[in-house]
Order: structure tokens, then sequence, then C-alpha cells
């Protein structure tokens, strides 16, 4: 079995010198597994990283709301187009601030505006489409705005379905200034 003297022989039991190979580069092996295991965690985080940003729209991404390319740009969207997306029934002479609209995979449409309706123009969320709701996710982004009268807003589920919010105040000149953001299935 073994020539050292310091193993202690019991029947039945194997002793250790005889299962385990001697230690030698054994600070080699713990570096090449620790590596290895770095590697691996690496490349899950990587995976993870471009699976989420192959996923969720990006500037580059934005598009058209009339088309599925993903080389369009916001500026190709339209009044009516926001109106149809957000099922806001908007008044022709609204002005669109900004707009940014994105396809997931074909199958699902993000749209985030900003319009200003027209001076006297009704708030159109309150036409029943729209209810107040207590907050939103976003509702800082609609507060450092300071908008007067400020009011948050969810689609009413049976009418627009899940995924439509919005925002709506005056800004000092009077005016109605509406935020929409749209996550829907197309």
């Amino acid at each position: 079995m073994t020539d050292s003297p310091e193993e202690l022989h019991l029947p039945g039991f194997i002793a250790e010198s005889e299962v385990l190979p001697p230690g030698k580069g054994l600070g080699w092996r713990l570096l090449a597994l620790l590596v290895g295991l770095g590697l691996l965690i690496g490349i899950a985080v990587a995976g993870g990283a471009a699976l989420f940003t192959a996923l969720w729209p990006t500037t580059a991404s934005l598009c058209d709301a009339s088309s599925d390319t993903s080389d369009g740009t916001c500026s190709d969207v339209s009044l009516e187009q926001i109106a149809e997306f957000s099922k806001i029934d908007l008044p022709a002479e609204t002005e669109v601030e900004s707009v940014q609209y994105a396809t997931v995979d074909g199958s699902f449409g993000l749209l985030y505006a900003t319009v200003v309706l027209p001076e006297g123009a009704a708030d159109p969320l309150r036409s029943g489409d729209y209810r107040v709701a207590p907050t939103l996710s976003w509702a800082a982004e609609a507060d450092a705005l300071g908008l007067d009268n400020l009011l948050l807003y969810q689609g009413v589920e049976s009418v627009t379905g899940l995924g439509f919010e919005a925002a709506s105040g005056q800004r000092a000149d009077g005016r109605t200034v509406i935020l929409i953001r749209v996550n829907r299935e197309l």
C-alpha cells in the first residue's frame, strides 16, 4: 500500500494516499478553475446584455409608425398616427413637441410623445377612454415640466387595453401639454 508511517491502516478502509493523487500543481489547477469560472460568468453576462439590447429598442431603432422598418426616424410619425396609436382624439392643430416610436419583434409597439394642444382646446383625456391614475412610474418626468394642474391618466382597460398612460397639465401660456406613454401589441 504505502510506505508512509503516519497513515493509519484500518481493515475495510482505503488509505488517503491510495485515492488522491499527490498535491503537485494544486495552485495552478485552482487558478485554472477560477479563470474558467470567470470566463463562464463573463460569457453569461455578455450574452444576457446582448439579448436585452436586441429586445429593447434604442434610439437607433426608432422608426416611422407607418412602417415596420427599424431604420426610420421619429420625425416621420404624424399627429394622426400618434392619435390612432394612443387612442386619444387630438385636435388637428395640435403641435408635436417630441415623439419616439419603436417596435419590438414586430409585434409590440412603444410610443412616447409630447404634444401641445391649441389654445382653448379641451383636454381629450377626459373623454372616457382614459381615467385619472393616482401615480405612474414616470410621474417624475411629468413633474419636471412644471405644468399646472397636472393629472396622470391610465387607459380604461375595456376601451384601450393595458399599457396606455398619459399626463396632462397647463404650461404658463395656458396651453395644455399631454405626455403620452403607450406600450401595446400591434
